[in-house]
């Protein structure tokens, strides 16, 4: 039986597995005699760019290996009670809006949904953790990003053409229809960071509808995880528009220490760069009537700060956690649990602190039992 769902979530993330990312995952055999470009513009590209029959037997044996029982017995075991696991809209096997008769859903390697059946209704239950599904490719792609398995390289179509937003809705729909008796099953996020040319008014009704048919029609109380655009994620922006008065829903929010700190010392990220953090937070939960879920956040800094100085790297990972623990009410989820290169190495590098794996190996992230 799973925890139950007023604890707050603890989690990882198990990226890189079910919707294909290439720096994740780069010693993958998906890969093989692919450009370094086609390896890094998502997997519908990687489908179109290899002979069918290959890629569909590579697709089956990394997600056969990348992700098994031992590792969801180890996130238990680290005291971790959730993992968040992206998906993309193909894995319901159907597209009913298809008005193009392009069939782009068929394009991506059939047979991801039976290892999501299994990571549910299996491994999560036996070793007594929740499972938080994220929609991260919407048909169409709703950021252009490689995460979301855009058709065309870079582009997001997503919410240009209705029949993408209804495809989308009948795939999450599909999914809480489908677990919604599973012990395991904790919920849904609704779509994983819109950008591009995604459109606020858009995307909140596709928020709408997808709550209304799930919660309502459906009588289904799972999670729901919704996101502004990545543009509207500052404190100039007010989130109480955001599904009003609905139940059971979570704003979920990522943040990273990769970006716009370049230049800052170490010390400097522990007494300047982790207090803004805090504030950040405080700020999301006074703009919003809704719980805060952080689904991603890592121990990755700009340019390796604390490579040489682990001491400082286990005090810059707590100092995050501590927060995460007092300022976020909802739970938060790592990202993620494996990187391909990073996985094994102790010293902390760059792809490491991608990995919980590794900084759990390595002592950085402490056991919560």
């Amino acid at each position: 039986m799973c925890k139950p769902r007023f604890v707050p979530v603890k989690g990882v993330n198990l990226a890189g597995w079910l919707v294909a990312e290439h720096w994740i995952t780069k010693d993958a055999e998906i890969w093989q005699n692919l450009s370094e470009e086609d390896a890094n513009s998502g997997e519908f590209i990687v489908m179109q760019r290899s002979p069918r029959e290959v890629a569909v037997q590579r697709f089956e044996g990394h997600w056969k290996s990348f992700i098994t029982e031992d590792d969801i017995a180890q996130i238990a075991s680290a005291g971790l009670n959730t993992v968040r696991v992206p998906v993309g809209y193909w894995i319901a096997g159907f597209d009913n809006h298809d008005v193009s008769n392009e069939a782009e859903w068929k394009m991506h390697a059939p047979g991801g949904l039976k290892y999501l059946d299994r990571l549910v209704r299996e491994w999560a239950r036996t070793h007594n953790v929740s499972v938080l599904i994220s929609m991260h490719a919407a048909k169409g792609s709703q950021n252009g990003a490689e995460h979301s398995s855009p058709a065309v390289k870079d582009r997001s179509l997503w919410s240009l053409y209705p029949e993408n937003i209804a495809t989308t809705v009948d795939a999450v729909r599909f999914l809480a229809q489908r677990y919604r008796d599973d012990d395991a099953f904790l919920g849904i996020g609704l779509l994983n960071e819109p950008d591009g040319t995604t459109t606020t008014k858009a995307l909140y009704q596709y928020y709408e509808d997808a709550y209304r048919l799930i919660r309502i029609e459906d009588q289904n109380d799972c999670i729901l995880t919704v996101s502004p655009l990545l543009t509207e994620q500052s404190a100039n922006f007010d989130l109480r528009e955001l599904l009003p008065g609905a139940s059971n829903v979570w704003v979920e929010w990522h943040r990273y220490f990769t970006r716009g700190l370049e230049d800052a010392t170490e010390d400097e990220l522990l007494t300047s760069a982790i207090p803004k953090f805090q504030t950040e937070l405080d700020s999301w939960k006074d703009k919003s009537d809704k719980k805060l879920f952080v689904g991603a956040f890592s121990f990755a800094t700009a340019k390796q700060q604390f490579i040489d100085t682990q001491h400082r790297l286990n005090e810059f990972a707590q100092a995050q956690l501590e927060l995460l623990s007092n300022h976020v009410d909802a739970g938060w989820t790592f990202w993620t649990w494996r990187v391909l290169g990073g996985d094994d190495d102790i010293s902390g590098g760059e792809l490491s602190r991608w990995s919980l794996r590794s900084m759990i190996r390595n002592g950085v992230f402490p056991a919560l039992t």
